[in-house]
């Protein structure tokens, strides 16, 4: 009986210990802070008493414009030329609610506030080039700013590393009592 899982334990012992050493040759890299600087805004139209419906309607699904844009390939590379971010900073963009945009810039380290600023007037600006081309009053308002540091902790990534190699130990004696028994 001692004998029947023998197999099972060492691979079990070697997956794990091999799962810890590689988690931490590569931790470092893991469990590096990144930092999250947000820009809030809100996509609206300058009006004449229009129909405010309508309007806050375009608003919203011109905001679903603007998240476009940040996915064209070369968006990102022109906004950091313009911007001066760091090489490997990267944007996102999502809708929070209706006319509600979230920007999302990561960058490795902390950078300052004006440097949101001057991501939020490259958007702006690109803005008023579709205003200009289209006759149109497309704005950024409500504007606000933050900066969060994400880091995953070093326990977080042993923990990780622990659970995935019980997976695969699992996955590999399964396969084996299943297939080659």
């Amino acid at each position: 009986m001692k004998r029947k899982y023998k197999f099972e334990i060492i691979l079990f012992i070697i997956l794990i210990a091999a799962g810890q050493v590689m988690f931490a040759m590569f931790s470092q890299k893991i469990t590096t802070p990144r930092w999250e600087n947000r820009i809030y805004a809100t996509t609206g139209v300058m009006h004449d008493n229009s129909d405010l419906a309508k309007l806050n309607e375009a608003a919203h699904y011109f905001g679903q414009t603007i998240i476009g844009w940040t996915k064209f390939p070369n968006f990102t590379k022109n906004m950091l030329g313009a911007t001066g971010l760091p090489s490997d900073s990267s944007v996102n963009a999502h809708m929070q609610e209706r006319q509600n945009i979230v920007f999302t810039v990561y960058t490795a380290n902390p950078i300052e506030q004006q440097k949101l600023v001057s991501v939020k007037d490259y958007i702006q600006g690109k803005l008023d080039e579709y205003n200009n081309v289209n006759r149109t009053k497309f704005v950024l308002s409500n504007l606000d700013y933050e900066q969060v540091e994400i880091k995953k902790s070093y326990e977080y990534g042993a923990l990780s590393a622990l659970i995935a190699s019980f997976i695969i130990v699992l996955g590999i004696v399964f396969l084996k009592r299943e297939f080659f028994a």
